[in-house]
């Protein structure tokens, strides 16, 4: 019986393929807003590179950190080793300045997900990408891949954002023009509502509530394929947060 599971393991690994790619983070100056802001980029670009693979292969990604500060990357929604999760001083050692690190897991299931830093509010400043498993049997008839990844941009430091949103003040609310005053609530009867979303320090009208100076599809504000004409589409966007699907 022994020798019939060490047989069995062998021939796993060796069907299994392994698919390797190199990361590299560094700074780099962007201009979403049209002004000149200090960001990160994974492979010099904003989102980084699609990461491809096909269920069952071998994951081997080498990520090597050309700033001057600690990173780190995490497989966001990916089934694996507790080591390769990447959470720095949690699951994975943090990459230090000028270190390389190499995440190697197997790809257990196939689906849509995305990788981004774990360390401090480096995902914000533009350490983030996509990640394709490509099931091992194809279930959907398609002509074509087409990832879209979501984002939004504020040139203001993350980190006064978040001390911002501690305070629970209404200052993002104010520069989008949706601020509700405590006498327009009193009018429409609302004041019991906006006391109570008070309380939970949430807003008065937003859903987001960070005010953001672009929107971007795959780094860009704006962003046309001519090439292609649909008339039928089922799409797996990728927003940063969560993945939805839907048909069109």
């Amino acid at each position: 019986m022994k020798l019939l599971i060490l047989i069995f393991s062998i021939c796993i690994s060796l069907t299994s393929f392994a698919k390797s790619y190199n990361l590299s983070i560094r700074d780099k100056t962007v201009s979403f807003s049209g002004e000149g802001k200090k960001a990160m980029a994974v492979n010099d670009s904003i989102p980084g590179p699609t990461l491809t693979f096909i269920e069952g292969d071998i994951a081997e990604i080498n990520v090597t950190n050309n700033m001057e500060v600690e990173t780190s990357v995490h497989w966001h929604g990916l089934i694996l080793p507790n080591f390769q999760d990447g959470v720095p001083y949690l699951t994975t050692p943090p990459i230090m300045p000028g270190k390389t690190f190499t995440y190697r897991f197997p790809l257990t299931h196939s689906g849509t997900y995305w990788y981004h830093s774990h360390t401090g509010l480096q995902e914000q400043r533009g350490v983030y990408g996509s990640i394709i498993i490509k099931p091992k049997k194809q279930k959907l008839k398609y002509d074509r891949d087409l990832v879209l990844v979501l984002s939004d941009w504020t040139d203001e430091d993350p980190n006064e954002i978040l001390r911002t949103l501690k305070r629970g003040s209404d200052w993002y609310s104010i520069k989008k023009k949706t601020a509700v005053s405590i006498s327009d609530a009193i009018a429409n009867g609302a004041l019991g509502g906006l006391l109570g979303l008070w309380k939970m320090r949430m807003p008065g009208i937003d859903i987001s509530d960070v005010y953001y100076d672009a929107f971007l599809i795959n780094g860009k504000k704006e962003i046309q394929y001519p090439e292609f004409f649909l008339d039928g589409l089922f799409l797996e966007e990728i927003n940063k947060l969560e993945i939805a699907q839907q048909w069109f």
